[in-house]
């Protein structure tokens, strides 16, 4: 499949240029808006491609998105794009299911890593990736949109959160799971070593917040 991460168009970027380019890139998106005139989109368009001829960076998908707007009037929505490319992803898609968890939660598994942007710089983190396992917030009819976005951004950056994650043993870690919670800015990943033991890295937003 076509990687909605754009993994064979970007360029690695040192973590603190890469967030300054994109709070830059940011300013002016267009994901959550609602005038999506023809006029908006498609300087938009040309705005996203300037950035990624120049430095190599994609912002989250937001210029195909927008490009299929252009084609598919309807999907006006972000977050349900943003579906569809994890309902492609992942092997059955995402499918609800109650879990170990208490309410709603939606979960996507998949072993294809093609996908996903993880550039040769990057490839020394504490933290190794052989699959993706996903759970988000939703109700009984779909995942929370906020949720999806939330997820598509961790998804498109994974590679630098695992990297930015401290390394807590000589001996990496393997990516267990990656849970987004609802509502509030944090998510977790999971990681499990050689020897079975299970711990949880903390995010909130951007940054590490606690490992252990």
């Amino acid at each position: 499949m076509d990687s909605p991460f754009s993994a064979d168009q970007r360029r690695y970027l040192p973590w603190s240029e890469y967030r300054k380019l994109e709070q830059e890139i940011g300013e002016e998106s267009l994901i959550g808006k609602s005038d999506l005139s023809s006029d908006k989109v498609n300087s938009r368009i040309r705005e996203l491609i300037g950035f990624e001829k120049r430095y190599g960076i994609v912002f989250l998908g937001e210029r195909k998105w927008l490009e299929l707007l252009c084609t598919v009037n309807t999907l006006r929505n972000y977050a349900l794009w943003v579906l569809y490319q994890l309902n492609t992803l992942f092997d059955m898609g995402l499918t609800e299911s109650a879990g170990d968890l208490e309410g709603d939660w939606w979960y996507g598994y998949t072993e294809n890593l093609a996908p996903i942007w993880r550039p040769p710089e990057l490839a020394d983190a504490w933290i190794q990736v052989d699959d993706i396992d996903l759970v988000l917030p939703g109700d009984e009819s779909a995942p929370d949109d906020e949720a999806l976005c939330e997820a598509f951004r961790i998804l498109h950056n994974l590679a630098y959160y695992l990297h930015n994650v401290p390394h807590q043993d000589s001996r990496p870690v393997t990516l267990d799971k990656i849970t987004v919670e609802p509502e509030t800015g944090y998510w977790f990943v999971d990681v499990i070593s050689e020897y079975g033991s299970v711990w949880s890295v903390e995010f909130f937003g951007n940054e590490v917040r606690h490992t252990g």
